[in-house]
């Protein structure tokens, strides 16, 4: 109800709505596909329909989907980008399990970041539904993709915390502990005891 959000020194309230979003690449945790086609569910909007900028959108797609590691199921799909996602329009629409789905998702973070200058990444539980090896070529290709810009992680899984340059853990709305991966566990507080539980 007071005060005010900066984003390098400025009023947000002082920036057009558009071009502030758009310094926003995000993974939410309640990630949703559309029956749509592959390419409209990673765009978020329709394809391009004149041949030299759709064969130009169609490769940053699939350097997103190869970055969000969906490339192998990508190749399998009958109809590529065009490929009908779920069957609520279309009964011979793909179903994707629930990590093919999450990669989906995630993969409109990194097409993004391939399209637009991307200053912030926010991924609310990006891996929750991927097994251990998928996050961690995951994480790796999100921090290597991300370049310059601010990635913030939020999660409960602690494997995606090693490699933060902060961590803040939250307890009851206040930051409980704060500091690196090495301070923390130093600290033997709450941090090193979930930590050491998972």
């Amino acid at each position: 109800t007071g005060g005010s959000i900066t984003y390098n020194g400025k009023d947000i309230r002082s920036y057009a709505t558009e071009s502030y979003r758009s310094l926003f690449g995000t993974v939410f945790q309640d990630f949703q596909l559309y029956g749509a086609s592959l390419a409209e569910n990673i765009l978020m909007d329709k394809s391009a329909d004149d041949m030299e900028t759709r064969s130009q959108q169609n490769a940053q797609l699939e350097k997103a989907l190869d970055l969000a590691d969906f490339t192998e199921k990508y190749k399998k799909l009958p109809h590529g980008l065009d490929t009908e996602m779920t069957r609520e329009f279309n009964d011979e629409g793909t179903m994707l399990s629930g990590g093919e789905t999450q990669k989906v998702a995630i993969s409109r973070m990194f097409a993004k970041g391939t399209t637009q200058r991307m200053s912030i990444a926010i991924l609310d539980e990006p891996s929750s539904a991927l097994d251990p090896q998928a996050e961690s070529i995951l994480n790796k290709n999100m921090l290597d993709a991300a370049g310059n810009a601010s990635v913030i992680f939020i999660s409960h899984r602690l494997s995606t915390t090693r490699d933060a340059d902060r961590i803040y853990l939250f307890e009851n709305g206040t930051i409980a502990e704060q500091g690196t991966h090495d301070e923390l566990m130093k600290k033997n507080g709450s941090y090193a005891a979930m930590f050491e539980k998972q």
